[in-house]
């Protein structure tokens, strides 16, 4: 600090911007880097990164399948991984009703023995255009 001026370092999305002003100027400086960040179309705020919100573990499992995850075929405990790696708490034997219910509306198809199941799509995800 020279001559009564502070100097502030930000780091935005690995852009590093240094600000050199007078205790009572600083804040107006900063505000006018956001907004010429804003106004070239640069967001300072994090952006949401999941694609998707499922409110239950069907909904979840279902999303999975969207994705086309399940092209080919998973085991409970790689769908109970991948829920887990998205950060979804789901118990196993919730995810393998929701798997059983999938397979039951012939969205998925159950192959293997019991307690071996694996789960393949049965018919690939579209979006209709209506």
């Amino acid at each position: 600090m020279s001559n009564g001026k502070v100097r502030v370092k930000i780091n935005v999305k690995g852009v590093e911007i240094e600000i050199e002003a007078s205790p009572s100027e600083i804040k107006e400086a900063i505000s006018n880097v956001i907004k010429s960040m804003e106004e070239l179309g640069l967001s300072i705020y994090e952006e949401e990164k999941r694609e998707f919100y499922a409110a239950t573990c069907k909904e979840a499992v279902e999303n999975l399948w969207k994705e086309g995850w399940f092209e080919k075929p998973r085991r409970l405990s790689e769908v109970y991984e991948e829920l887990s790696r998205r950060g979804y708490n789901f118990d196993r034997s919730a995810i393998s009703h929701a798997l059983a219910s999938l397979a039951k509306e012939g969205i998925l198809t159950r192959i293997g023995r019991e307690r071996r199941y694996q789960y393949i799509q049965k018919i690939p995800y579209t979006v209709s255009s209506k």
